[in-house]
């Protein structure tokens, strides 16, 4: 299944227009890894769709393999703004990595709200 965060649903369902979808797409896959795009297109009859948080993704069904355990991320801050599409082989990093996304807070006050006792992930101590 295709994870969205809840940054980038917001933004997706603004971008949302009548007649087209979402489609995410396996730009390259070279040495360097997977490279992905989104992009609003027109609805294909094979087309694999994974929906979350109220946002449908739409796949051809070639891609939908290598796409399925991809998250999608949205960014805004001092390195630019736009979508991050990250897959299974990418490493994460501070949060996004542990299960406790939801009560970290590294971008603005550096503190987790949760245990370290067990290894999460998330980078912080």
């Amino acid at each position: 299944m295709i994870e969205i965060t809840e940054a980038a649903a917001n933004i997706l369902k603004r971008s949302q227009v009548e007649g087209k979808v979402i489609r995410m797409f396996l730009a390259a896959l070279d040495a360097t890894g997977a490279n992905y795009g989104l992009a609003l297109g027109s609805p294909e009859k094979d087309d694999v769709v994974f929906e979350d948080r109220g946002v449908r993704i739409h796949v051809d069904r070639e891609d939908a393999e290598i796409l399925r355990e991809t998250v999608i991320d949205y960014v805004n801050d001092e390195h630019g703004t736009g979508f991050i599409i990250r897959g299974p082989e990418d490493e994460l990093s501070a949060c996004g990595s542990c299960d406790h996304t939801d009560t970290c807070d590294h971008e603005n006050d550096g503190s987790c709200d949760h245990d370290h006792d067990h290894d999460c992930g998330c980078g912080c101590s």
